[in-house]
């Protein structure tokens, strides 16, 4: 891909590790185009720097900005290989917040937040 061959820094983590536990509330302030994170699959992307580059066109993936796309990625890509397309955009795992009477450690990335 050809995104891939002109940055070092897709994710813009500036050398920072793979964080392993974004809060929700994190996630919501980056909603913008250029400022873009997407929850797939329990993984946080930063996918502002993929949109130009999607087939489809970037406005499609607009309402999943801040948000977990899983439901609407699987429901047209579930073929598709996240880590070989988007790994590379990769920030880290969605903190899973607790509910009471839940015995899933917490930022443990098991879960999905659909239709959030």
């Amino acid at each position: 891909m050809q995104l891939l061959r002109h940055a070092k820094d897709l994710s813009q983590r500036r050398g920072a590790p793979i964080r392993r536990s974004i809060p929700l509330s994190e996630i919501q302030l980056h909603n913008e185009p250029y400022d873009g994170w997407m929850i797939l699959r329990g993984k946080v992307y930063n996918i502002a720097p993929y949109l130009a580059y999607h087939p489809g066109g970037s406005e499609i993936m607009h309402g999943c900005l801040g948000r977990d796309g899983t439901v609407l990625f699987d429901r047209y890509h579930s073929w598709v290989n996240l880590e070989g397309l988007i790994g590379p955009l990769l920030l880290g795992y969605v903190q899973i917040e607790k509910k009471s009477g839940d015995d899933e450690e917490e930022g443990s990335g098991g879960g999905y937040l659909k239709g959030k």
